[in-house]
């Protein structure tokens, strides 16, 4: 396995859908899946056990549905990045499982090429989303919320970790095996951090971080 693999999880409770997307995902570099559930409370020992970079998650599972692996998973020191695959559409149950820090919603019919693509936004903790309800999500929901944050300068959760350790001096890739991410991964955030923050360098990091309280002085 090489440290720039994208680490992702699979959970669905039917067995065949799972071992489909594990035949699919092997045809991908980069990605590389290191388990399968089929329940919700099977799925949560598994993230511990194998700590994703990325979970593909459906909304409907036993023992513990997707929303409620969500709520779990929050609550964990680094958790993994969600992406939704489901055959329900409800404007409510996207807005939960946005709440509750998923990076995509799909339904199932979507093609391969589009989940691929989500699942490699997501383990940069970039959003994606698609279609009128995706769009209408990104405007009442996401928008909204990151200008509530603006003390953060738009960064995603991951994106404010990296900044915080590299304030503190790490390099990225120190930084990068603390959060137990690939170096890829962590290059990919930190440039997404210049550009949010329009810093030229890391001490302009350092500058915004003591600035807004991000990190001490």
């Amino acid at each position: 396995m090489h440290r720039s693999e994208i680490r992702l999880l699979i959970a669905d409770e039917r067995k065949i859908v799972r071992q489909g997307l594990i035949a699919l995902f092997t045809t991908e570099l980069g990605i590389l899946v290191v388990g399968d559930s089929g329940d919700g409370l099977e799925t949560v020992d598994l993230i511990r056990a194998k700590k994703p970079d990325v979970i593909l998650l459906n909304t409907r599972m036993p023992k513990l549905n997707g929303l409620g692996v969500a709520r779990r998973i929050r609550k964990f020191t680094k958790p993994p990045e969600l992406v939704f695959l489901t055959n329900l559409h409800t404007e409510s149950q996207m807005r939960e499982a946005f709440s509750l820090g998923a990076r995509s919603y799909l339904l199932q019919d979507c093609d391969f090429k589009e989940l691929v693509f989500s699942v490699r936004k997501a383990a940069v903790g970039d959003f994606y989303l698609s279609g009128p309800a995706g769009r209408n999500m990104v405007d009442e929901y996401i928008n909204p919320t990151n200008a509530e944050e603006g003390s953060t300068g738009g960064m995603t959760r991951r994106e404010l970790e990296l900044a915080k350790l590299l304030a503190d001096g790490y390099s990225s890739k120190e930084a990068a095996d603390y959060m137990n991410i690939s170096i890829k991964t962590a290059e990919a955030h930190r440039a997404a951090i210049m550009k949010k923050l329009h810093a030229k360098n890391v001490t302009d990091i350092v500058k915004f971080c003591i600035r807004n309280n991000i990190v001490s002085p």
